[in-house]
């Protein structure tokens, strides 16, 4: 029995042109059913998908009472701008701010769009002449919508384009999408790493996640020269900024593009953003070529779920930590090592959490707060699984304070890391007399 009932993560793919299947592969049936059949134990996905023009032009709408009904929202457009007859093909004044508030309260975005073609013939003669696919549902989406180019090239051209397609054994031109599109082999990733760690969400279970679905005219990612306050708000410990974390490389010329940026607003209070170089990453198209229950395409549902998880706002992250808890304090090897200290159970702990959630779950289960904390992660843990464990010994499972437990938790994990450094400097305190007595 859980502390909580097992929180739900509701995910809306907005889109206007793709469904669930068809389209010649356009579709994203195959990310669904990954992402569902994947979901972990300590919480439940739910995917909607609401097409703009469903019904009529612009006929669904982003509101308030939509975007309430969801936690996060994946963008996928291919229309470029708005048209005679087709005003509202580009979010309104409304659905911006609708869409602000949302993610000012924690709402995660994941971006993404295309390469670029001419503007369209009878759109806005103002506009610049290549226009990204995408651009319509994505420019003017608050914060995300500053990271990707959407008003120029790369283009579809060769000589334009950003091309990651791998080359296959048969010799088949790279600068065409069949077979490329559809066959076993991906891109390989260049990936930034902290402290010698990719970013959390391309840390597998069995190592980093360094492959992406290819593609022949991907799209570019951008990071904003500067960061006003009023859209990129600053936390307690400075103004969390975009950063690009994976890249691909052109298989023609070896030059190197970003492929994936993150932004987490979590250290800023509001919803963390995830902005990719093109769909083409997400799609049906993309992924049929990969052998179920093959490395590449498990790979690549570890990285779903990891987006996944890490674009949860914070309020359903205490639940989903609250379940992993409970987990935790009634695992029997944790038990058996729980009388030695903070250390030995909180790096048990930590080696399950990554075993059943990842890094980025475990990362926000020790610091549920902003920044980077200074006590290593496995005190920190310790400290928090010795509290859950005191707090469920009564049996009620329903009085369990996932607040409370972690404010006891961090707060005697800092203690006892307070502790070691006080007894490290006493020992070292006197030694240079000591040596210097000892060497005359």
């Amino acid at each position: 029995m859980s502390p909580l009932a097992k929180p739900k993560i509701r995910i809306l793919f907005y889109t206007d042109f793709v469904g669930f299947s068809g389209n010649n592969g356009f579709a994203l049936g195959i990310l669904r059913d990954l992402i569902l059949a994947n979901q972990p134990f300590f919480a439940e996905f739910e995917i909607d998908l609401i097409n703009r023009h469903d019904g009529g032009h612009a006929a669904k709408k982003l509101t308030p009472e939509v975007l309430g009904g969801y936690e996060q929202v994946w963008f996928f457009g291919l229309l470029q701008s708005n048209m005679p007859g087709e005003p509202e093909n580009e979010l309104v004044d409304a659905e911006v701010a609708a869409l602000r508030s949302w993610m000012d309260a924690g709402g995660g975005v994941l971006i993404t769009g295309d390469h670029s073609n001419p503007r369209p013939p009878g759109a806005d003669p103002s506009l610049p002449d290549y226009l990204n696919l995408g651009r319509a549902l994505g420019h003017r989406v608050p914060r995300a919508g500053e990271l990707r180019v959407w008003n120029d090239r790369p283009d579809a051209s060769i000589e334009f384009s950003h091309n990651t397609h791998t080359p296959d054994p048969w010799g088949s031109d790279i600068d065409n999408p069949i077979p490329n599109d559809l066959d076993p082999y991906p891109q390989e990733l260049i990936l930034r790493k902290r402290f010698g760690r990719p970013h959390a969400l391309f840390q597998g279970r069995r190592g980093p996640i360094t492959v992406f679905p290819d593609h022949m005219h991907e799209g570019q990612l951008l990071i904003p020269a500067q960061f006003p306050t009023d859209v990129w708000p600053a936390g307690r410990l400075g103004q969390p900024k975009p950063e690009i974390v994976a890249h691909g490389t052109d298989k023609r010329n070896g030059q190197v593009y970003g492929v994936s940026t993150v932004y987490d607003g979590a250290a800023a209070g509001v919803g963390r953003i995830v902005a990719d170089a093109t769909w083409h990453h997400y799609f049906d198209i993309n992924l049929w070529g990969f052998e179920k229950g093959g490395e590449v395409l498990d790979r690549l549902t570890e990285y779903y779920v990891n987006l996944t998880l890490w674009l949860t706002p914070k309020l359903v992250k205490l639940d989903v930590n609250a379940q992993l808890l409970h987990w935790l304090s009634s695992n029997m090897s944790l038990r058996a090592v729980l009388p030695e200290g903070f250390r030995v159970p909180g790096l048990t702990a930590a080696g399950l959490v990554r075993e059943v959630g990842g890094q980025a779950v475990l990362d926000d289960l020790v610091w549920p707060l902003e920044g980077t904390p200074g006590v290593p992660e496995e005190l920190l843990l310790g400290a928090l699984v010795k509290e859950s464990v005191a707090a469920l010994s009564g049996g009620d499972v329903e009085a369990f304070d996932t607040v409370s437990v972690f404010d006891r938790g961090l707060r005697a994990g800092a203690e006892e890391y307070a502790a070691e450094l006080r007894a490290a400097l006493g020992d070292v305190e006197g030694l240079g007399e000591l040596i210097s007595q000892g060497i005359r």
